[in-house]
């Protein structure tokens, strides 16, 4: 929480200084506030924070745009403060005003939790996408050991899962050798 950076853009700044206060309270990092649109885009891509908080009454407009600009790149988790409902709303985490610290705190934590989910989810994709791309060699080497020793196909696992523990080295790259060899 200590560590979390947010930047808060609303052009009021009364607004600004409370949202500041509460969130000083929570123990959460404010890296910058903001005036306006034009600087909020420039200044997320400048810090990349881990949160930005919008007045969805910001001067420059655009709102939705920008945070969809902000998420969409992966700069930063966004929250939209509302004064009303609106149907651009349900593409993003929001409050409605008036609200209470405890309100802020818990979207920001929410915010805050599914963003590490994400990070979560998107590092498991990338493993399993290793994975894939493993298997997909050791399957090749062993129809190439299939085909010119004339393996059955546990044969041929069996022949790479050895030579892996032999020589040290993990399928993948003993795949790739036996691939190679065969080129």
């Amino acid at each position: 929480m200590e560590n979390t950076r947010i930047i808060i853009a609303d052009s009021r700044e009364n607004s600004r200084k409370i949202l500041q206060e509460s969130l000083n309270r929570c123990g959460y990092q404010i890296q910058a506030e903001i005036r306006n649109a034009p600087e909020l885009l420039r200044r997320a891509r400048t810090l990349y924070p881990d949160l930005v908080i919008i007045d969805a009454n910001i001067e420059g407009g655009g709102v939705f745009e920008m945070a969809g600009i902000i998420q969409e790149d992966e700069i930063a988790d966004v929250l939209i403060i509302a004064g009303n409902d609106s149907r651009q709303l349900k593409d993003f985490a929001h409050i409605f005003k008036p609200y209470t610290p405890e309100t802020l705190e818990a979207a920001v934590e929410i915010c805050l939790l599914y963003k590490a989910r994400f990070v979560q989810i998107r590092q498991q994709v990338a493993r399993l996408q290793e994975d894939m791309r493993t298997r997909k060699l050791v399957d090749q080497a062993k129809g190439l050991l299939m085909q010119k020793s004339g393996l059955t196909e546990q044969e041929a696992y069996r022949r790479l899962q050895k030579e892996s523990m032999n020589k040290g080295m993990s399928m993948k790259d003993v795949a790739r050798a036996v691939i190679d060899s065969n080129k």
